[in-house]
């Protein structure tokens, strides 16, 4: 047979002759001036929409926390170390502001099953409490105020919460495991720390021994 009559001779069925012809254009526009310049301004732009996602206004993804005195995590029977934090309305919840009225502070995270377990009956707490009894705040360790807004809509949550995404306040508490819980009296002493999930009956021994 004459190689005029051989197609793989020809390159008309070879399949590298068919890759490196017409069909092989992706390669060509990458290796071309034009091409190189698309990419990078594809990847220019996707960086762009990336931080415009991070920074844009009304994500609510920045909580301020300040830690006042946290030498070390509190013990029972020490001050508990003042804050100021952000909520999750962007309000600002103070512990000094709260002096004079006992608080219960409970650190908890949205992906904990204890956490999640035990908070029906923190909300059956605060609601109990009314507005002059013990005061809940819940500090979720290491999560976005977009995480914890979820959560508390899909919950039904309603009392004061505030977005811990930098553990600021969890490590000054030495908050080792959630949940964990800090009931404080109204002078501001550590009367009990509890770690894990807790009873309503234990609850409400536990709030019961910081307002008698």
């Amino acid at each position: 047979m004459s190689a005029e009559a051989d197609p793989v001779a020809q390159g008309g069925n070879d399949p590298a002759g068919a890759v490196t012809g017409e069909q092989d254009w992706p390669a060509q526009v990458r290796r071309s001036r034009f091409g190189s310049l698309i990419v990078l301004l594809v990847t220019v732009l996707a960086v762009g929409i990336g931080a415009w996602l991070v920074m844009r206004p009304g994500t609510g993804e920045i909580s301020q926390v300040d830690v006042q005195d946290a030498l070390a995590a509190p013990r029972v029977g020490d001050r508990a170390p003042d804050f100021t934090a952000t909520t999750l309305e962007g309000g600002e919840v103070s512990l000094e502001a709260m002096r004079g009225r006992p608080v219960w502070l409970v650190f908890m995270a949205t992906w904990c099953s204890g956490c999640r377990a035990e908070t029906p009956d923190v909300q059956a707490a605060h609601e109990q409490a009314g507005d002059d009894g013990v005061q809940v705040v819940a500090i979720y360790v290491g999560e976005s105020s977009t995480v914890v807004g979820q959560y508390a809509e899909r919950l039904g949550l309603t009392f004061t919460q505030v977005p811990d995404p930098q553990t600021q306040l969890s490590a000054a508490y030495g908050v080792m495991g959630v949940p964990a819980h800090y009931f404080i009296d109204s002078s501001g002493i550590v009367q009990q720390t509890r770690v894990g999930a807790l009873s309503f009956q234990q609850i409400s021994e536990a709030i019961g021994a910081i307002t008698d």
